[in-house]
């Protein structure tokens, strides 16, 4: 049988994925306006107020949507219905477990607030997500990577120089690609910004050869413009690059340099592992690549342990002579010989 959303979508003279999209439309706009959704808006509305980016917003949003669907599915038609039964059914019906981190914060939040009379996330199963080791490119790597840009190309220079603030400084693609004059001091050799995922400030040395790079590409290739921005497009109205350019560039260098990723990022962003390991393995204190990557997060610090390769061979231990049954047993031997 049809959902009453599905039939009203049936009726319009649209392709099929249009009717799809619409269906989607109409059943998110029935959640805002039920006891359900509004629940959504003050959710939201709280993690502004614990200081959480909107991006970031608008995923947890997105997520207790999700949850409350698989609630509606259960039975649910406003708060006062969710019940141990019906938190486990909807969190079963979730495709993944990586939602359940977030589950578990809202129906903390839900208790607070008072809108259920129990905490329910005690129901939701802890889920720690795996942290693998970020693969990284080696140092070697990362120079053919950089020489393999063509700047005598029509945006070599630019895409060299922003190349280089990820290479050798570990800006994420977001800031290189908004990147403002006011945020550079070619006097003083520093890039001074405040980060678009943390809102942090971020002060990083102006080294050398970015230097050169940017004086490079602001005389010799970027459009006469009088934008904020430093790395423009080609055409009119010459408006900052995307990230998405940003990672098409640097696939394309990585593949100009005939480097076969595997099963590394290609994007600006698979930098910031290399930067890492290469400054930890060369003992530089930890907090000290805390803060050249602007890691807001303390805990961040663990992650930079997994990429010391070598300072971890020194713990590593000796593997045990075996003995006994187990001996016999490697040796070829049976229980009962």
């Amino acid at each position: 049988m049809l959902s009453p959303f599905r039939m009203v979508c049936r009726n319009f003279i649209l392709p099929e994925f249009c009717k799809l999209c619409l269906f989607f439309f109409l059943r998110n706009l029935f959640y805002l306006i039920t006891s359900l959704g509004r629940l959504l808006e003050a959710y939201a509305d709280h993690c502004r107020r614990n200081g959480l980016r909107e991006g970031s917003v608008q995923l947890y949003w997105k997520l207790a949507l999700r949850f409350l669907k698989g609630l509606e599915d259960a039975g649910v038609t406003g708060a006062a219905d969710i019940g141990p039964h019906e938190v486990s059914c909807a969190c079963l019906a979730l495709k993944s477990n990586y939602y359940l981190s977030a589950i578990h914060t809202f129906l903390r939040f839900l208790a607070e607030e008072g809108y259920t009379q129990r905490d329910y996330s005690c129901i939701v199963p802890l889920f720690k997500r795996p942290q693998p080791m970020p693969p990284v490119y080696s140092e070697a790597e990362i120079r053919r990577i950089e020489a393999a840009v063509d700047r005598q190309g029509p945006h070599g220079k630019r895409d060299y120089a922003a190349l280089l603030l990820a290479t050798r400084l570990g800006i994420r693609g977001g800031d290189i690609a908004t990147l403002t004059f006011e945020e550079l001091d070619f006097k003083r050799n520093t890039i001074c910004l405040t980060q678009q995922k943390t809102a942090a400030p971020l002060s990083l040395p102006m080294l050398p050869e970015i230097k050169a790079a940017l004086l490079d590409y602001l005389e010799h290739e970027r459009a006469s413009s009088d934008s904020e921005y430093v790395f423009l497009s080609l055409k009119p109205p010459f408006s900052h690059i995307s990230v998405h350019l940003l990672g098409k560039l640097t696939s394309t260098a990585i593949r100009s340099a005939g480097i076969v990723p595997g099963g590394r990022k290609c994007g600006p962003h698979a930098f910031r592992a290399s930067l890492a390991s290469s400054m930890v393995n060369d003992d530089v204190p930890y907090e000290v690549v805390r803060n050249t990557l602007g890691h807001t997060d303390v805990n961040a610090i663990k992650s930079y342990a997994k990429l010391d390769v070598e300072r971890l061979r020194v713990y590593a231990l000796a593997v045990p002579k075996a003995t006994g049954y187990f001996a016999k047993i490697l040796s070829g031997g049976r229980e009962n010989s």
